[in-house]
This record gives C-alpha cells, sequence and structure tokens, in this order.
C-alpha cells in the first residue's frame, strides 16, 4: 500500500478531510446523475428502463468497502459501488436502506476505497480534481503499477426507421483502458496490440517477448496483463 500513498501525495493537491456525518459516517455529496431517476435524468419509459441493455456500475449492487484517508482506515463495513457512468463511488447509508438514499463520496486524492479486492484511487488531472478521474489498481511493482480505467457511455433508445428494422434500446457500452503508472507519477496508456505493448516493455527487458510467447499469454486478457506486468517488474535488477 505504500507505492499508493507515495502515487497520492506525488499528485498533492490539499484537500479537506472527510467530516464527520450520520453518526460517524461519511459526509457525502449530491450524485451527478442518478440512475434510478430514469425519467428525469434519461427520459426513459418505465419500460424503456427494463430493457435497457448494459449497466453503468463495475458492481451492480452495493458491497462492503472500506475508506482510507491518507494511511488511516476512515470508515469500514461501508456499502459502496462504482459508478463509471458519472465517474462516481457512491454510497449507501445501510443495506436496508431504499435505492433512492445514497450519495456520492467526495472526490479527494488522500481518500481511496477498497471493494472486496479492488482498489479505487481518484487521481487529480493538471492539478484539479474536477478534471480527475477515479482507477482501478490491478497491479504494484518497483517498476510500473498497472491501472485501469472504466467508463461507461448512455446510447439512447432508437425507434426502427422500417418495418424490416427493430427498436434499438437504450444501452449503457462500457470501455477499459489499462496504463502503466510510474513511480515519478507518470501515466502511459497501454495500446490495443499485442505486438505494441510487448515493444513498449521491451526496450528496458528483451525477455518479455519470450515470456510471453512460451507461457501464451492473451495480452488482452486483463488477468494474463497483470501476470505480464508483475513479470516483468520482477525481472527487472535493482
Amino acid at each position: 500500500m505504500k507505492s499508493i500513498i507515495t502515487l497520492l501525495l506525488f499528485f498533492g493537491t490539499t484537500a479537506p478531510m472527510l467530516a464527520q456525518a450520520y453518526n460517524n459516517e461519511f459526509n457525502i455529496g449530491t450524485r451527478i446523475i442518478g440512475i434510478q431517476e430514469k425519467n428525469e435524468a434519461f427520459g426513459l419509459t418505465e419500460d424503456q428502463f427494463k430493457n435497457l441493455k448494459g449497466s453503468p456500475y463495475s458492481n451492480e449492487e452495493f458491497l462492503l468497502g472500506s475508506i482510507y484517508n491518507g494511511k488511516e482506515l476512515a470508515a469500514n463495513n461501508v456499502y459502496v459501488r462504482y459508478n463509471a457512468f458519472s465517474d462516481e463511488i457512491e454510497i449507501k447509508k445501510s443495506k436496508h436502506s431504499s435505492d433512492d438514499e445514497y450519495g456520492a463520496l467526495l472526490r479527494e486524492p488522500e481518500v481511496f476505497v477498497k471493494i472486496l479486492n479492488q482498489i479505487y484511487v481518484f487521481i487529480p488531472f493538471d492539478q484539479s480534481n474536477e478534471k480527475g478521474h477515479y482507477f482501478e489498481i490491478l497491479s504494484e511493482g518497483k517498476v510500473y503499477d498497472l491501472y485501469k480505467k472504466t467508463d461507461a457511455e448512455y446510447s439512447p433508445p432508437k425507434a426502427a426507421k422500417t418495418s424490416y428494422d427493430k427498436d434499438k434500446p437504450a444501452e449503457f457500452k462500457q470501455t477499459k483502458k489499462y496504463y502503466l503508472v510510474g513511480k515519478n507519477g507518470s501515466f502511459y496508456e497501454l495500446p490495443n496490440s499485442r505486438n505494441k505493448i510487448i515493444k513498449l516493455l521491451s526496450k528496458d527487458n528483451k525477455e518479455v517477448k519470450n515470456h510471453v510467447n512460451k507461457n501464451r499469454l492473451d495480452l488482452d486478457n486483463e488477468k494474463d496483463l497483470i501476470k505480464l506486468l508483475d513479470f516483468y517488474n520482477s525481472s527487472m535488477v535493482d
């Protein structure tokens, strides 16, 4: 966890600590958009909402998680989920709260969230929290960490143009991008091409290509990508 804290301090924007509220629960801000508020937010009918494809969430249900402020555990056993559409960590006051009784964690670089085995950190951009984004940490190493950014794009429903066509329901499409994060805070977006990923890493380590081929790693597969980065970091000489 040390490298996480180091990276957060590198981006060093000082922000007020989260205030205590709700009987020692977190003070949460207003959500950018509530997916459940379908009529107002998306203009969908009840039937259109039921037929909506995809999801804006990395985890559809609220799951138990922990919230950290710097090195300190700020809240444990809170119900959270990541909204990739609005790029927010949503918090529910309790398991039995209604779906309308939740808000969004204030976006601060000092604060990161653990949801089961997932770790989400908030990284400002150009010293601005408003321009920043949440990333999931997939792997940490002595040379590079591997981050994932999940986005969800909303497409409204489309009526059929001819009698031969079918109506298209509203849909959320998720996309994922992966980044190598250097110890100085630098971000490198990984290309989609297997050969380009190998070439990017092979500048410093010629064993990468042999390792990929020998172990038949599919670099379109997230687990194999993590394996490659773990190998790369472990093979570098101190």
